[in-house]
């Protein structure tokens, strides 16, 4: 009496195919993207030149002339609230900004920063 095959050649070349595929796609999300990111500043309303963060090559400070005082870091690849006079410093808190689409605002200044921008990395996939 012959034993019968648990495992088929069909189940090896199914589970083969899905291996490739799935190392196909990790390999596909993992490799690096080009990010466009440009820092839009707001000062009372008035939109200040924006800020191509990919071409900074050396950090300085922004200190915009408004009540409370502000100051904003520009650095390569990202700008961030450093230092504010506001009593909640949730402007502060909102920390370096990086990637398109993250917002930082200082309502008792009125001074806003908003990152526009393309991104190619993959942050979520679904099924």
């Amino acid at each position: 009496m012959a034993m019968p095959r648990i495992v088929r050649a069909a189940d090896v070349i199914l589970a083969v195919c899905a291996l490739c595929a799935a190392a196909s796609l990790g390999i596909a999300l993992w490799q690096p993207g080009e990010t466009q990111v440009t820092a839009i500043v707001t000062v009372g309303g008035q939109r200040l030149d924006p800020i191509d963060l990919a071409q900074v090559e050396q950090g300085y400070v922004i200190q915009p002339n408004v009540s409370p005082s502000v100051t904003i870091r520009v650095e390569p690849g990202a700008i961030y609230f450093e230092q504010a006079d506001c009593p909640d410093q949730l402007c502060v808190s909102a920390g370096r900004l990086s990637r398109p689409g993250q917002v930082a605002v200082c309502l008792p200044a009125r001074v806003s920063i908003r990152l526009e921008g393309r991104d190619d990395k993959v942050d979520a996939v679904a099924y």
